[in-house]
């Protein structure tokens, strides 16, 4: 995946919801389940018990078992259900490139919403997930219920990617050589899904923590379950290397939070402009955190999300 995507990715994050009153909480049965959505074979899992909160993956390769590990946590008091996007973990393969892409996410979504019979929903999106949920919850605000925006942003310009290129000079320098790798016909598939699994997990991922040297332990727990796809990051590059959604935020009717980590590489102020910009929001910083809050800092985290959710 591109350092201005990833950057941009990691610029965006986490969810929406709509102005009513909240429902009686689903009931949904545990487990791991098969459908059929919009003709793919998907792969989904509910844990959990209380009110629904789904999850929205990201679109450049991530698995429900990845997203479990950021929010396990919060499954004693909700109902979290998680998916497997198209041509990741056990879901079906992708049959043409925009399989790839953020659209084809939130179709997926919204069939499994329907599929298990909820009206309206709580989602969160965290990073790349959270950029979707601008998108998400500016078209489809009468199917969401409640939004967790989870270190996001709603842009990401040439302006960004310079000032991070001249910021972290050795991470650009390892990012052009991983570019130049994956764009050699020579290497394999597998290969180049080895690469990103090296650069992401020894690089890009432990610098956007508060603490890097913990960050790269708790990162690869994390991620441990997730076979890395190049394919998929490298769509998401070309799909989302620069963006700018600002004009979207009003438009977003559903009670909002944002989360952000006081030393994210995302800066506080991109989050004070989604605060700014989408109607009845709240904004929570966390001072210990980077981009993983929900590891960081998780009795915070799981303190902030619930109350949200249950008031």
């Amino acid at each position: 995946m591109g350092l201005r995507v990833f950057f941009g990715v990691i610029i965006v994050c986490v969810c929406t919801l709509a102005c009513v009153e909240p429902e009686e909480p689903a009931q949904l049965e545990n487990g791991s389940f098969f459908t059929e959505l919009n003709g793919f074979r998907i792969h989904y899992e509910v844990h959990g018990t209380g009110p629904v909160l789904m999850t929205l993956p990201n679109s450049w390769g991530i698995n429900a078992a990845t997203l479990r590990n950021l929010y396990r946590d919060l499954e004693d008091s909700l109902t979290l259900v998680y998916f497997d996007p198209r041509g990741m973990g056990e879901s079906g393969e992708i049959r043409e490139e925009s399989d790839m892409g953020l659209a084809a996410v939130r179709d997926d979504f919204d069939a499994l919403r329907q599929h298990l019979g909820l009206d309206r929903v709580a989602v969160i999106g965290w990073s790349n997930g959270a950029m979707n949920l601008i998108y998400l919850a500016s078209e489809r605000p009468q199917t969401l219920s409640r939004a967790i925006f989870l270190h996001g942003s709603a842009y990401f310009t040439q302006e960004d990617t310079e000032v991070l290129a001249s910021e972290y000079p050795d991470l650009m320098a390892e990012y052009v050589t991983y570019q130049a790798q994956t764009q050699d016909v020579t290497v394999s598939d597998e290969e180049k899904d080895e690469l990103l699994r090296v650069f992401w997990l020894t690089s890009m991922l432990p610098l956007s923590c508060a603490d890097q040297v913990a960050g790269e332990v708790f990162v690869r727990e994390i991620f441990k379950d997730l076979r890395f796809s190049w394919r998929h990051a490298d769509y998401s590059n070309r799909e989302t290397s620069l963006f700018d959604e600002r004009e979207r935020l009003p438009m977003i009717s559903v009670p909002s939070l944002i989360i952000h980590g006081s030393k994210d590489l995302i800066t506080l102020e991109k989050a004070e402009e989604l605060k700014d910009g989408i109607p009845d929001s709240q904004l929570i910083v966390f001072e210990e955190s980077g981009h993983f809050s929900p590891i960081e800092e998780p009795d915070s985290f799981r303190e902030a999300a619930l109350e949200f959710l249950l008031e």
